[in-house]
């Protein structure tokens, strides 16, 4: 099905279900737009709201169009939590305001530290040789750093309780342990990270811009614009990382590996890959703080 076909299908739907709302059980239906904003929302919602997640997990959410039935499911919720900085939310958030005026849409980018970055989402880290145009936005990765989570969640919680206020005590709660647990995964990333002498790395999409900026990292990008990396690119990358002595290179779950398994044979590098878009966020961000350790090695 070609794209325009998609989207006369999408606004049909959107215009046949403005304002009908519906759940089909008790709990009221909050919608987050991509899978690691669904573990922040179940952490804190718990069993008092239904969780739809708008991106299914593989899904580029780049280029993400919803489909007729993630559409239905939207209907049917009360609160939208978006990410705010990603670009299929550019194009599908202000749709859905038009249509849906009774849902509550919450930025979670609204208070947060943000990063402006060449090249738009994801940016790109400078590598000696490169010749190209730049563009500036925010980066849009900041559920990746522990300090950037900690306000989100509060926001998240925050809307809920005003949502919900009978289940605020809950909500509370539940925000006490989620924060504990994120600044002790914040302390543990400080203590861990510190004492690297390896702090550089290549990175296939340049996602982890917060957790660079906050744990003094350095990461550079393979992608150049958002685009695969040009055969002048790939030589600088080479450049560099003999240079910088870099052994790693990240490559994130739903991203093609070939121009990885090229470079790391030139540099003799490991490939190491990481799922950003995880719905088990705590786990995954365990599980990079030990791959960021093994650049050691």
């Amino acid at each position: 099905m070609n794209k325009l076909a998609v989207f006369v299908i999408i606004t049909l739907t959107l215009l046949s279900s403005c304002g009908t709302r519906q759940t089909g059980n008790d709990n009221p239906v909050l919608t987050v737009t991509i899978q690691p904003l669904y573990y922040f929302a179940t952490e804190l919602a718990g069993d008092r709201f239904e969780i739809n997640t708008l991106v299914p997990p593989g899904a580029d959410h780049h280029s993400f169009d919803p489909a007729p039935k993630q559409i239905q499911e939207l209907e049917r919720s009360s609160i939208l939590f978006i990410n705010g900085k990603l670009g299929f939310e550019d194009t599908w958030v202000p749709r859905f305001r038009q249509n849906y005026p009774d849902l509550t849409i919450v930025d979670l980018s609204d208070g947060l530290e943000l990063i402006e970055v060449e090249s738009g989402e994801g940016g790109h880290v400078h590598v000696e040789g490169d010749d190209h145009h730049h563009h500036k936005g925010a980066e849009p990765h900041y559920w990746l750093s522990p300090r950037e989570t900690r306000k989100m969640v509060v926001t998240l919680a925050n809307t809920l309780k005003r949502m919900d206020p009978t289940g605020e005590a809950i909500y509370e709660a539940n925000l006490k342990k989620l924060v504990a647990r994120i600044d002790s995964l914040d302390q543990v990333f400080e203590e861990e990270l510190k004492s690297l002498t390896k702090r550089s790395f290549i990175i296939f999409h340049p996602a982890l811009t917060y957790l660079e900026r906050d744990y003094h990292l350095t990461q550079i990008a393979m992608e150049l614009d958002g685009k695969e990396p040009t055969a002048t690119h790939f030589r600088n990358l080479v450049t560099e990382a003999k240079k910088s002595g870099i052994n790693t290179i990240f490559v994130q779950r739903e991203y093609d590996q070939g121009n990885a398994v090229a470079l790391a044979r030139e540099i003799n590098a490991r490939i190491v890959t990481i799922d950003p878009m995880s719905s088990d966020w705590l786990q995954e961000m365990t599980a990079l703080l030990e791959k960021l350790k093994q650049m050691q090695q």
